[in-house]
């Protein structure tokens, strides 16, 4: 679909700034997809209801690119020669992103990621030339964070993963391995799922018998919704601790009781102590008549970031827009802790501290940074 957000058609000037969504807003990862381009909705609302970018409207065009690369690669060149966009936010599936990007850095215009966890995104990146941005931690520092938080927080000392077979999954699975001994840890188990697999019991009765105790989900959130409600079904009582791809609402109700005790690694959480965090999260009720999460927040941070570009660019084009987000230091951020802001690296990355939230009574709670 290719669609100029929440404006009627009268206001579809060419006099707009016109900047694009590349996110999968159906197919298997569509429960986050849909989320994030409510923040990114939201950020283009708020962007002109105080009067747009140099006096103009921002305009989104929306692309479905279904998480698959073949899809991304047809979304990005209409978003690019169709659209005329200066500037796309997406994509959240990491190959996507990468195969996006491709066509976007062709036509020099920026790629700000809208979920894209994986190194391997930033890691295309020629160092000092990025094209594409992640304003999150990548999967290195969300594993390190994670194992950090599993051992010393949970006080888990023999984990296991089950990790998904895509970039993403790998990637972090491949940090566990590194980092979980390094804070004083074993990995005693390792299974790996194709991205299409839904039945779980095998894996978890292998996992079980080498009696972990936790077992860290490297997936999508639709796997590991399935995985909380079989574990449930065969009475397994490790603790489940998930990846950043499963820090959503989407999760908790689609696994009922079965997510009590879950953990997850989160970069937000509406009880935020970020300033700017919390005026995000005022917005979001206002705007959609619920709580947000994490991927409405990665959706927001995302295209807020875009906007913020393109006001200080001396001249509305993409390769004027890169240059800005490249010397940011500036610009908070709605995730994170206090006082986070934003600030890219040679290869487009950024970080912070990530929270660990546990479920407890059906909402998670955000444990205390250290």
């Amino acid at each position: 679909m290719s669609a100029a957000a929440w404006m009627p058609s009268s206001a579809l000037a060419q006099d707009t700034v016109r900047l694009g969504v590349l996110l999968p807003l159906t197919g298997p990862a569509a429960l986050s997809g849909t989320s994030i381009v409510e923040g990114m909705r939201l950020a283009a609302e708020e962007a002109n209801a105080q009067g747009g970018v140099k006096g103009k409207k921002v305009q989104l065009f929306e692309e479905d690119d279904e998480g698959l690369t073949t899809k991304a690669v047809t979304g990005a060149r209409r978003l690019v020669e169709s659209n005329k966009v200066i500037g796309i936010s997406g994509s959240y599936i990491s190959a996507a992103a990468i195969a996006a990007t491709k066509v976007a850095r062709e036509f020099k215009v920026p790629v700000v990621s809208g979920g894209s966890t994986s190194v391997s995104a930033t890691d295309a990146n020629t160092p000092g030339d990025p094209w594409f941005f992640r304003a999150f931690p990548g999967s290195i520092e969300q594993g390190e964070q994670s194992a950090r938080d599993i051992v010393q927080k949970l006080k888990a000392k023999k984990v296991a993963v089950i990790y998904e077979n895509s970039p993403y999954g790998m990637s972090l699975a491949e940090q566990m391995r590194k980092d979980i001994p390094r804070f004083g840890g074993q990995v005693v188990a390792e299974e790996i799922y194709n991205t299409d697999e839904r039945d779980f019991y095998s894996v978890l009765t292998k996992v079980r018998a080498r009696q972990p105790e936790a077992i860290y989900l490297a997936g999508l959130m639709d796997a590991g919704v399935q995985v909380i409600r079989q574990a449930s079904e065969v009475g397994l009582k490790t603790q489940l601790v998930g990846s950043g791809s499963m820090m959503s609402d989407k999760l908790i109700q689609l696994t009922g009781n079965a997510s009590e005790g879950f953990a997850v690694s989160s970069m937000f959480e509406p009880s935020t102590p970020n300033e700017f965090g919390q005026k995000f999260t005022r917005m979001f009720r206002e705007r959609y008549k619920k709580e947000p999460d994490v991927f409405t927040a990665l959706g927001y941070d995302s295209m807020h970031l875009l906007i913020e570009a393109a006001r200080r660019a001396a001249k509305l084009d993409g390769e004027q827009v890169r240059a800005e987000l490249i010397k940011m230091s500036d610009v908070p951020l709605v995730q994170g802790p206090a006082n986070t802001m934003v600030k890219f690296d040679a290869k487009g990355g950024s970080t912070f501290r990530i929270g660990l939230a546990i479920v407890r009574n059906g909402k998670r709670v955000w444990l205390p940074f250290d």
